[in-house]
């Protein structure tokens, strides 16, 4: 068998698909979700268990899962090809570009070295003071493994030698962040030394880099207390997220993310069971983070340190977030929990799981934030809060939300509500809020233009979309509708090559249920596969209108829309005839008025 082939038995596709996104049953063994390749409010992204295919009616991508893996994690079809096959244990032979084994190879030289550092940290006399660490900080050897944890010697070579001893080639190793070219003469020395070293993991799980946190009690000149690999081919700090990769499935199961500053904070909240969570590495959130987010949940829940910093550095994120419509919410843990999840889980798991379980809105944690301290009988600092508060509160979209929490500020500022309705609504406050867009470095994706299509194009995909779905109605269309029925187009195309197909084979009953396969193998193999994407756009459109209606109201349906082409054929018949009537009049050629007549007179 075809590995292609092999991988498409091994996996369905509504289960591959829901472990990226919110799918809800749409009727009829479809499944709909909001679309993750482009922003819209209402689903219209749809996957067929029946024919194992995904259409967004949308944007107009879709395919099967080869492309959906290719167009959720940008992949070219042999990244796709083999991501797959490593997951359900298919062999495959080699496609791939030339880019595509470069990144692999980093990969595996990330993964090497990760293998590397927990031997060390688990056997090596010059981690013991590393174990100790661990153990003083309460990480068990399960999150040791979980995370794949492990410790980077303070020798300059310890990983250098390592990677000579596997024949890994030392610029490969320098392309992965791992070395460092040395000063003066040949050679190359370890990037990370004396540092506890958490890989960093993409969404598939693959190690494309790392976090190496100094040991405690270490020299001054030793560098930053957290030190991260450098920008590689495959390692982008703004498109990871720490964690994302174990945090999947709890995140839809609980149907909401916590966002932490450190990765340590991830660690230690799994070990308090919290394990929705991610680490934004104390940055804001980008739009690719966001996006990542956005295909798993509707709800932030931000946990910030008690110091400022951590609000201030998060603050632009959780603005892009809002504007991308996500709900958000602050998990607050209480001044004698320690400044971070970290501190709080070493002191007691409990006081985690507590916070995470109660949050608050953002709106009121930035209104308590703005006014905690401070005299708000005096005018001027009435105008600073305000200044604050404003550009937040213009941009809730959600009308109810916003008049509740302009009451909230209203009150708490003694102002006339109205006259904040007026200041939100002001150019220059519209100003403020661009720059803080601006700010957050959003670009806002423009809405999809649905193209707007006429009465005649919409019967025929329905048409179409019926006769790819149910089969057994070919018997009443066939007959109804000759090919010169259909206005010239690809809808046209379509309707020819299924009508040969069923001239050739008749109701072809001996397919049954697998007569769509039958017709995308066909199609992929003639017209030089032009036609598979529209099959499969239609037949998920029949699946779904037929999910909402029993058998007999699909027939009437389809009765209705032959009728509007048959109508449409027929218009469009007569208005030529007129045509030709009034040049045979012209010629004087009775014999051509007379039977341009008679077929008039039949169309009527």
């Amino acid at each position: 068998m075809d590995p292609r082939d092999e991988i498409r038995s091994r996996v369905d596709i509504v289960d591959f698909i829901g472990e990226s996104l919110q799918l809800k049953p749409a009727g009829g063994g479809s499944f709909k979700a909001v679309c993750p390749f482009h922003m819209e409010k209402t689903p219209s992204f749809y996957v067929s268990r029946e024919k194992q295919i995904w259409h967004c009616f949308g944007c107009g991508v879709g395919g099967d899962v080869f492309s959906f893996v290719m167009q959720m994690e940008g992949m070219d079809f042999s990244e796709a090809l083999r991501t797959l096959a490593k997951r359900v244990g298919v062999e495959i032979p080699r496609y791939s570009s030339t880019q595509s084994n470069e990144n692999e190879i980093l990969v595996r030289v990330n993964e090497f070295a990760a293998a590397c550092f927990q031997k060390i940290l688990a056997d090596s006399p010059a981690a013991a003071e590393a174990r100790d660490y661990v153990e003083r900080r309460g990480i068990t050897p399960e999150l040791l493994e979980k995370f794949g944890i492990g410790f980077a010697p303070e020798a300059w070579d310890t990983l250098a030698g390592f990677l000579n001893k596997k024949s890994v080639p030392a610029k490969e190793a320098e392309r992965a962040g791992l070395l460092l070219p040395r000063r003066s003469g040949s050679g190359h020395i370890d990037r990370f030394r004396n540092r506890l070293m958490i890989p960093l993991r993409d969404v598939r799980g693959q190690t494309v880099g790392f976090t190496g946190r100094l040991m405690p009690g270490a020299k001054e000149d030793s560098g930053p207390k957290y030190l991260n690999s450098p920008e590689t081919p495959i390692y982008h700090k703004s498109e990871l997220l720490f964690g994302l990769d174990l945090a999947k499935k709890a995140i839809k199961l609980e149907k909401s993310v916590v966002v932490v500053e450190g990765n340590l904070d991830v660690v230690a909240s799994h070990k308090a069971g919290v394990e929705n969570v991610v680490a934004s590495s104390g940055t804001a959130l980008t739009e690719q983070q966001l996006d990542l987010l956005k295909r798993l949940t509707e709800t932030l829940i931000f946990s910030f340190d008690q110091d400022a910093a951590g609000f201030n550095a998060a603050q632009r994120g959780i603005r892009l977030a809002r504007q991308k419509g996500f709900q958000i919410k602050v998990a607050l843990l209480p001044p004698e929990a320690g400044k971070d999840p970290d501190e709080a889980v070493q002191k007691d798991p409990e006081i985690w799981r507590r916070t995470v379980a109660k949050t608050i809105p953002v709106m009121e944690y930035l209104i308590d934030r703005a006014t905690r301290g401070q005299d708000l009988s005096r005018v001027e600092v009435k105008r600073a809060v305000g200044d604050l508060l404003l550009p937040e509160l213009a941009i809730i979209p959600n009308i109810i939300e916003r008049e509740h929490w302009l009451q909230s500020v209203a009150d708490l500022l003694r102002t006339d509500l109205s006259g904040l309705r007026q200041e939100i609504s002001k150019p220059a406050l519209a100003a403020r809020q661009s720059a803080l867009a601006s700010k957050s470095q959003s670009t806002p994706i423009p809405p999809i233009k649905p193209v707007k299509k006429n009465r005649i194009d919409l019967a025929g995909e329905l048409i179409l979309g019926i006769l790819l779905h149910s089969p057994k109605l070919q018997e009443i269309i066939w007959p109804r509708l000759k090919l010169d029925t259909w206005p010239e187009g690809e809808l046209r195309e379509l309707y020819s090559f299924l009508n040969s197909g069923y001239t050739y084979n008749r109701f072809l009953p001996e397919l049954g249920p697998n007569y769509f396969d039958w017709v995308i193998g066909v199609a992929k193999n003639q017209s030089s596969g032009t036609l598979a994407p529209l099959i499969e756009k239609l037949g998920m459109q029949g699946e779904t209108h037929a999910s909402e209606l029993n058998a007999e109201q699909i027939r009437v349906e389809l009765e209705a829309q032959l009728k509007i082409l048959e109508d449409n054929f027929r218009d469009t018949r007569r208005k030529i005839i007129e045509a030709e009537i009034r040049r045979a009049e012209a010629r004087g050629d009775k014999e051509a008025v007379s039977k341009l007549m008679r077929e008039y007179q039949e169309l009527r």
